[in-house]
């Protein structure tokens, strides 16, 4: 299925996984093609020695286990055997060509898989499990070998809390293995980040370790004094005890780990694997969410108060179920990823429109778009390419690694500055970059500030020279009378003020009555339509003219190459639908991008009186979509 299937065909698909998916139970994917991984006390180690599959049976490097898990390894060449003694001063040998594992003169364990590669020893995940002080296991889930140790390396530690149990609103609790990764900080009373991983395909609860996918994450936030938390919320995407609802076993997972947490930092022990007392501050409270768990962290986040979630970062969210009115008014971060082969739908622009259309809402909010990335690329654990990748578009996603340096530099951002000021990394940059991190982004913000122009209120009074406007409806159904503007997040309904012109300096005037001269900044909410060929194909110039009640004007000519007004590469596709019709849309998805400008840029006019706030497009010919126009 390519992603650039019409939004109709996206809006039925999506609902026909749902439905899948809630028949039945899902089965673990075959991974014996794709790569695997060593994961030690929940860092991945890198090392060109990997596991691989031989007749569909896992084989371990054991000397880079071993090492790594703390043993002293040598190599007996006259004797051919592997030699090491575990940090408990055990003595091991494995003999190579009787591929036996010995314990002081004694044989443990026969593996008749074991082999020579490249001069390296490789053994079944079984003879790992017969040596003392060596917690090993295979996880099919994530294509992994984790190996817990006694005395980690890093800060970083996985954990196993032991078991609890989930309420079910009309079946016995279902019991579970409260596990995750937590990343200690050098210092004290610092602020806490919980990871959140998404649902993807599992047999069962225990078979799922993606919680590990975010310990790269845990690692580099805890250096930088973050307490961190990436807990396993596999039971609230398995079907043990029946189908879960919604994100109400996440709910409790995230409750249940807070309150030992809590109980830890209160210097509590025996609790976790290490010392956690006094490192955390249970007043600053991040959480972090992937796919499924990008929607569910707003609905933990107003579920559990008493945590007091300060805020939000969302990474390529599928909203699968409704979220509540009324979401936390907290700053909050989305990501959406421009190749996303999961989500195609993109659904963090919708969750994006929800935060922006609610009134009631003090706090800023942005949606990243990220060109170039995927749905998979924010997690080591999801080794298997996204489920509806469109394989046109695989040599255009950036590598992994590029997506998770990403996504490091934006979260210590956002935490940095969420603790410094109580904002958004970009809802205070007077200019929208249009690179972050060596990535290509297009951002959109929105802070608490007064509507001028809005395309949901049609009464908007406007006058247009040599351009056509009108309002359209950018739509997943056949209600749709954008043409084949492609904006993400597969809406219903998204009003917008289409503007189109075939001459140079056209020009639409909107009225304003609204002072602004308490403001700092004007903000429009714009998007070339791709689409339409009037653009041909090139980047849309425009200014921006203020005109004060006595007719005096001033104008801020807007950067060549504004993101907001930048064409997508794609192309209009066509489906034919019945009986003569069709659906068009085109190949890339637009979103929609915030233009800031400062009005102090606007020089000798009374900003306490402006009447009108004019949009003039240079350029001979092109068409663009407008969704609003702010005061900040």
């Amino acid at each position: 299925m390519k992603k650039s299937v019409l939004k109709l065909t996206v809006a039925a698909a999506i609902m026909s996984m749902t439905l899948t998916v809630s028949s039945q139970a899902r089965s673990l994917p075959v991974l014996s093609e794709y790569p695997t991984n060593i994961v030690v006390d929940g860092t991945y180690v890198e090392s060109e020695q990997k596991p691989f599959y031989s007749e569909n049976q896992i084989l371990i490097p054991l000397r880079l286990v071993l090492e790594n898990a703390g043993f002293e390894v040598k190599w007996n060449n006259s004797k051919r055997t592997a030699e090491f003694i575990s940090p408990k001063k055990d003595v091991y040998s494995v003999n190579i060509d009787k591929k036996q594992l010995i314990n002081n003169d004694s044989v443990v364990f026969t593996d008749y898989s074991m082999q020579m590669k490249n001069g390296y020893t490789y053994v079944s995940p079984e003879l790992l499990d017969s040596i003392k002080g060596l917690d090993f296991d295979w996880d099919m889930a994530t294509n992994a070998a984790i190996i817990t140790t006694e005395n980690p390396k890093d800060n970083v530690y996985l954990y196993d809390l032991g078991e609890n149990k989930l309420k079910n609103p009309s079946r016995p609790d279902t019991a579970y293995q409260m596990q995750g990764v937590v990343g200690v900080p050098d210092g004290e009373k610092c602020p806490i980040v919980i990871i959140l991983h998404g649902s993807h395909p599992i047999s069962m609860a225990k078979d799922n370790r993606y919680d590990i996918g975010f310990s790269y994450l845990v690692n580099d936030l805890a250096d930088k004094g973050y307490l961190t938390l990436s807990m396993n919320v596999a039971i609230n995407y398995s079907f043990e005890d029946g189908e879960p609802i919604g994100c109400e076993r996440s709910v409790q997972v995230v409750n249940q780990q807070m309150d030992l947490l809590k109980c830890a930092i209160n210097g509590e022990k025996g609790i976790f694997p290490c010392d956690l007392t006094n490192k955390g501050d249970l007043d600053k409270v991040v959480l972090i969410g992937h796919s499924r768990a990008g929607a569910d962290i707003f609905e933990i986040a107003k579920r559990l108060p008493d945590i007091g979630v300060d805020g939000l970062v969302s990474l390529a969210p599928a909203l699968v179920t409704p979220l509540s009115e009324g979401l936390v008014d907290v700053p909050a971060g989305i990501i959406i990823s421009q190749f996303d082969g999961d989500v195609v739908s993109l659904d963090g622009a919708k969750i994006f429109d929800m935060l922006e259309n609610d009134n009631l809402r003090n706090s800023s909010s942005e949606l990243i778009y990220l060109k170039g990335g995927n749905h998979g690329g924010f997690s080591t654990a999801l080794v298997k390419p996204d489920p509806f990748a469109d394989k046109q578009t695989l040599d255009k996603i950036m590598k992994p690694e590029k997506q998770r340096e990403f996504l490091i530099s934006y979260v210590n951002d956002f935490l940095k500055t969420l603790f410094e000021s109580g904002k958004t990394p970009f809802a205070q940059d007077d200019n929208l970059p249009d690179k972050f991190a060596g990535c290509d982004i297009l951002i959109q913000t929105n802070s608490k500030s007064d509507i001028l122009f809005s395309a949901k209120q049609k009464e908007n009074s406007f006058k247009t020279e040599n351009a056509d406007a009108k309002f359209v409806n950018a739509s997943s159904t056949l209600e749709n009378t954008a043409g084949a503007f492609n904006v993400a997040g597969g809406f219903a309904q998204y009003d917008l003020l289409n503007i189109k012109w075939q001459k140079e300096n056209a020009k639409v005037t909107f009225k304003n009555t609204t002072s602004l001269s308490d403001k700092d900044y004007l903000q429009l909410d714009v998007a070339q339509d791709s689409s339409d060929e009037l653009n041909n194909r090139q980047n849309q110039d425009m200014t921006v003219i203020l005109t004060d009640k006595d007719g005096k004007s001033s104008e801020v000519k807007l950067a060549q190459n504004t993101p907001a007004l930048s064409w997508q590469e794609g192309e209009v596709e066509c489906m034919e639908l019945w009986q003569g019709r069709y659906f068009y849309q085109y190949s890339t998805f637009t979103p929609i991008a915030s233009i800031k400008i400062r009005l102090d840029s606007f020089k000798d006019i009374d900003l306490s009186n402006i009447s009108s706030i004019s949009l003039s497009f240079p350029k001979s010919s092109g068409s663009v979509m407008l969704r609003e126009i702010r005061a900040l």
